[in-house]
């Protein structure tokens, strides 16, 4: 089971994003900071994230995966059983289809303290103004979040 953390910040007119996967050991597999030059919502942003995170999973053919957010309206509306008919749900649907039936996944929602390595992403993002998956080649400020974060 993969765990991705997903979260995203404002910064003027563009929205800044950041996710990090991690094992079920909390090794971390991977992870992304980038820029998405769009006035939207914050709900429209974390939504766009998540559409990130879920592409970069299926890349790696990761069959059983955990999202976690601290947007709880977008959680919510992820974890409803009936359709909603709104532009927000209908976007929902459409990125929900981007994980065919092969994988397995599920939505949770995560206090802000549970997502600090997604939140240093995205300001990583804010700074340096481009997309960027680090894989395992980090900064030295961004490896020591994940130190801190693994630690505790």
């Amino acid at each position: 089971m993969v765990k991705i953390n997903f979260n995203t910040t404002t910064n003027g007119r563009k929205k800044n994003f950041g996710f990090v996967a991690r094992d079920h050991d909390g090794f971390i597999l991977g992870d992304r900071a980038g820029v998405w030059d769009k006035n939207v919502q914050a709900e429209w942003a974390e939504l766009y994230a998540l559409k990130e995170s879920m592409s970069f999973a299926r890349a790696k053919n990761w069959p059983k995966l955990e999202f976690e957010s601290d947007c709880i309206s977008l959680v919510n509306r992820l974890n409803r059983t009936k359709a909603e008919f709104s532009t927000m749900g209908y976007r929902i649907q459409e990125s929900l289809k981007l994980m065919d039936q092969c994988f397995s996944f599920s939505f949770f929602w995560a206090t802000s303290c549970c997502n600090k390595v997604a939140d240093y992403l995205c300001k990583w993002a804010t700074i340096n103004n481009y997309t960027k998956d680090f894989e395992m080649d980090y900064p030295l400020e961004i490896h020591d979040i994940i130190l801190s974060d693994a630690i505790n």
